[in-house]
């Protein structure tokens, strides 16, 4: 199901109900993101070695099927690797990029250990994929990718001394250069928080973190706070600008809209914004389980 929205209100316009050309043999496929126009889904499962990532053009109802080959370890199981993925367009070199990151578990089921990750990027352009260097000791956040400004950012990772994980930084992905690199967080941004989780997004072409924390005991008396960078690839110039004071219990955030609205999604799966003017949420719709994407029109594979 497609909602329509206009950029200056949340009131659906049109609503319509889009058939999905493609359908996965062995499972279901999971969204990626959108860019330019395209949705791109990765198949939740692999078979045989192999994974299909789809690339669509709602508007066109065009898509384009990738299958992918993965790597081959002789006592990893596939079903139990973690992938995290990212899809992001370069206006450079007019190109659209997937992105995928594998952690294999090793002997001792550690995602961090003996097995080093391994990168395959997709170039739309000239229809191959090959093989990146990663050189981050840490895990990437699947809940946390955004792509903006030429560059794909995930948040990263890492475990303490007291194996702990903790979010350690942001890594960003060039998608001409295919060269990945690190930027700091806000300082002293998780001190003093606990049961966290944080989300990356971009509003007016400003990078955004937002850090939820909840209660230990329930979801109640969640507080979000909302940092952006003011210059970009500038981290000094990490600056907080709101604190929420969330009542609902918020599972997930979805972004901005143009007009600076939060989006975000509740455990009871219902779509909810908050308005910074007012400073008040409101509810949207229950939508069950869903995915939500920012789609522009596009003539990619008209």
């Amino acid at each position: 199901m497609s909602s329509l929205y206009p950029q200056k209100s949340l009131t659906p316009i049109s609503q319509s109900e889009i058939e999905v050309p493609f359908i996965s043999p062995i499972g279901y496929y999971g969204v990626v993101g959108s860019c330019n126009g395209l949705i791109c889904f990765a198949e939740a499962n692999a078979k045989d070695r192999t994974q299909r990532i789809i690339l669509w053009n709602l508007f066109t109802r065009k898509h384009k099927a990738i299958l992918t080959s993965l790597p081959d370890y002789p006592y990893v199981d596939m079903y139990a690797a973690r992938m995290v993925f990212g899809f992001g367009y370069s206006d450079r070199i007019d190109d659209y990029k997937v992105v995928r990151i594998t952690y294999f578990p090793d002997k001792y089921g550690r995602c961090l250990g003996e097995i080093d990750p391994k990168v395959d990027v997709y170039s739309l352009r000239t229809n191959l994929c090959r093989t990146v260097e990663f050189k981050f000791r840490c895990e990437l956040s699947h809940f946390s990718r955004v792509s903006f400004n030429g560059n794909l950012h995930w948040l990263s990772m890492g475990v303490d001394e007291d194996r702990h994980w903790y979010f350690r930084s942001i890594i960003t992905f060039g998608v001409a250069g295919e060269v990945f690199n690190e930027m700091a967080l806000p300082k002293n941004c998780f001190i003093g928080l606990t049961y966290n989780r944080a989300y990356l997004a971009e509003i007016n072409n400003s990078l955004v973190l937002l850090i939820n924390r909840r209660d230990l005991i329930g979801r109640s008396h969640e507080k979000c706070y909302i940092w952006v960078m003011t210059e970009y690839g500038m981290p000094d110039s990490w600056t907080k600008l709101h604190t929420l004071d969330l009542d609902e219990g918020v599972s997930r955030f979805h972004g901005f809209t143009r007009r600076g609205e939060l989006l975000m999604q509740t455990y009871q799966d219902e779509l909810i914004s908050w308005d910074p003017s007012v400073g008040l949420t409101r509810l949207l719709r229950k939508l069950g389980r869903f995915d939500l994407v920012t789609m522009v029109e596009s003539l990619v594979f008209s």
